[in-house]
């Protein structure tokens, strides 16, 4: 075998040096910082992606802050609101219900009003009607010939009696 002869063996350990210092030049001077360069712009990208999202987080907890402070906002004015709506509508009610009233009372004033005119006339008409009877019993019964007053006197008298 030709590698183990040692008459060989210097130039070959000489083409092996020059191999391994070319590729280690070749590495240092061209892969190397290229390598460096990559992993450079990577830990680059990767803090400003931290940075950016910690940024991001930052304004996420302000934005739901001031959305919490705002659904507090908005429910405070909307129990407001309820409430104005529910004592409007309590006045209104109130002053419905005192103009109803006030209009029944009347109502039933004119209505007790009716009813006394209609039993004054029907006690007119029935004073009227038991003089009429009155008179025609005095006539068949005694023969006597009483006139309309004074059946209507008589029958007054009873009346008030």
């Amino acid at each position: 075998m030709p590698q183990m002869e040692f008459a060989d063996y210097m130039p070959q350990v000489v083409w092996l040096v020059i191999t391994f210092a070319t590729l280690y030049v070749l590495m240092a001077k061209l892969a190397l910082p290229r390598i460096t360069d990559i992993l450079e712009t990577r830990q680059r990208h990767l803090e400003h992606d931290l940075e950016l999202s910690e940024k991001l987080r930052d304004e996420a907890q302000t934005t739901l802050a001031e959305y919490d402070a705002a659904i507090v906002s908005a429910r405070a004015e909307t129990e407001s609101l309820l409430a104005k709506a529910r004592e409007s509508i309590q006045t209104e009610t109130q002053e419905r219900i005192a103009e109803l009233n006030g209009r029944l009372e009347s109502e039933i004033r004119e209505s007790d009003a009716r009813i006394r005119h209609a039993m004054s006339q029907a006690m007119d008409e029935l004073v009227v009607v038991a003089g009429n009877s009155a008179r025609a019993a005095v006539e068949r019964l005694a023969g006597i010939k009483v006139s309309d007053e004074q059946a209507r006197v008589a029958v007054e008298s009873v009346r008030n009696a």
